[in-house]
C-alpha cells in the first residue's frame, strides 16, 4: 500500500458528494478521480462530471481508469442501486479494494455472485453502513456491560424527511423509479435497521412480516414503490424487533434523516438517538438542536469511512463486508416477499 490510500469513484450519481467530502478531508487519502460507464445516460455523466469538478478531481470516460490497481487502491461505487452489483463486480475482478454504496445489490443472486468473486480477488469488498454510529456503539457497550440484562425486544426507526427531499436525494427518480432504485424505501432504509438489530443482539432472523404503502408522497405512489413500512422481525431465542422506515413529511431529527433505537431488556431499558447528545436552544422560534459531533447522517458516515481508511492502511479488511451485507439484503428480500404474500416469511439462508 502507498503512503496514502488512492481512492476513485465508479459513478457519481448518488451520495458521491458527501463521500468525496469526507475522503477529501482525510490527509491519508489521495483522490484519483471519478468515472462512469460510457453508455450511461447523459444526465448521469453530467452529474458525475459536476461532482468531480466540485472537488477538483479528474473525470475519466472509462470505468477501467478507476479500477486499475496501478493507480487506484479503493474504488467507491456510487451509481444508482441497480448498477451497484455490476460496477462492484468490475472493481473486484480488477483486484482493487471496493466500497459499495448501500444497498450493495438489489437481488440476492447478484450479491452471491459478488461473494464468489471476492473469494478469488486480491482486494477486499465492503459496504456503506451505519454500524459505527456513535449512538449505536454506545448502546452496544451498555448491553455488553449488562446494564439492561438480556435484550428481549428492539425498536428501530429510520426516517427521511420529505421537507429535505430535494437536498437528501440528488434526483427524485433515483428513489421513485424502480428501474434505477430497484425498489422503494424498504430497499433504501431497512438495511440500516437490520444492521442495528444484528449489531446489538447478534441473533439470526427467523421470520419477517412487513406492511407498507405510499402514505405520504404521490411520487412514490406513481412509481409503484412504498414510502413507508413497518417490519416485524422474529429472532432466535424468542427475541423480537420492529423497524419503522420511510420518507415522511417531517421526520423528528435535526437534518434530512433521523434514527432512533429502543432496547427493552430483562432488567432495563435503553434508548439511543443519532442526533444526541445535542445542545438544545429554546426560544420564540421553537426548539433548535445542534448535535455535538455532527448530525445523525454525518457522524455515522464519518466514523465508517474513517474505519475503512484505518483498515486499509493497516492492511486489513473493513469490518462490514459482503457476508454481513447478505444478512441485511436477505431481510429486505423477505420483507418484499412478505408484502406479496401478506404473511410472515422466513428469510433465505446462504449455504
Amino acid at each position: 500500500m502507498n503512503d496514502r490510500i488512492r481512492v476513485a469513484f465508479a459513478s457519481g450519481v448518488r451520495h458521491a458528494d458527501s463521500y468525496l467530502a469526507e475522503f477529501a478531508a482525510d490527509p491519508r487519502v489521495q483522490l484519483v478521480g471519478v468515472a462512469d460507464e460510457p453508455d450511461a445516460p447523459t444526465w448521469m455523466i453530467e452529474d458525475g462530471r459536476r461532482v468531480a469538478d466540485r472537488y477538483e478531481v479528474p473525470w475519466f470516460d472509462e470505468i477501467d481508469a478507476v479500477t486499475d490497481p496501478e493507480r487506484v487502491d479503493l474504488t467507491v461505487v456510487c451509481s444508482e442501486p441497480t448498477r451497484h452489483a455490476r460496477l462492484a463486480s468490475a472493481a473486484i475482478t480488477a483486484g482493487v479494494h471496493v466500497l459499495v454504496d448501500k444497498p450493495v445489490a438489489t437481488r440476492l443472486e447478484d450479491l452471491d455472485a459478488l461473494i464468489d468473486l471476492e473469494a478469488t480477488s486480491t482486494g477486499t469488498a465492503s459496504v456503506v453502513n451505519r454500524t459505527h454510529a456513535p449512538a449505536l456503539r454506545r448502546a452496544r457497550r451498555w448491553i455488553d456491560a449488562g446494564d439492561i440484562g438480556l435484550p428481549r425486544h428492539v425498536d428501530v426507526e429510520f426516517l427521511a424527511s420529505g421537507a429535505f427531499f430535494s437536498t437528501s436525494v440528488e434526483r427524485p427518480e433515483l428513489v421513485l423509479d424502480p428501474s434505477l432504485s430497484g425498489g422503494g424505501e424498504i430497499l433504501n432504509f431497512l438495511g440500516y435497521c437490520v444492521d442495528a438489530v444484528d449489531h446489538l443482539v447478534g441473533l439470526p432472523i427467523e421470520s419477517v412480516h412487513a406492511m407498507a404503502g405510499a402514505l405520504f408522497d404521490a411520487g412514490h405512489a406513481g412509481g409503484g414503490v412504498e414510502d413507508t413500512a413497518i417490519v416485524s422481525l422474529g429472532l432466535a431465542n424468542g427475541v423480537t424487533a420492529t423497524a419503522t422506515v420511510g420518507r415522511v413529511a417531517f421526520a423528528p431529527g435535526t437534518g434530512p434523516t433521523s434514527s432512533s433505537i429502543r432496547v427493552l431488556g430483562s432488567h432495563g431499558h435503553l434508548t439511543a438517538d443519532d442526533d444526541q447528545p445535542a445542545v438544545l436552544a429554546f426560544g420564540p422560534r421553537g426548539v433548535a438542536a445542534h448535535p455535538i459531533g455532527g448530525g445523525g447522517g454525518a457522524a455515522p458516515l464519518r466514523a465508517w469511512l474513517g474505519h475503512v481508511v484505518d483498515a486499509l492502511c493497516a492492511g486489513e479488511a473493513p469490518d462490514y463486508g459482503l457476508r454481513r451485507a447478505w444478512t441485511s439484503l436477505a431481510a429486505i428480500d423477505a420483507a418484499y416477499r412478505s408484502l406479496a404474500d401478506q404473511a410472515a416469511v422466513r428469510p433465505h439462508r446462504r449455504p
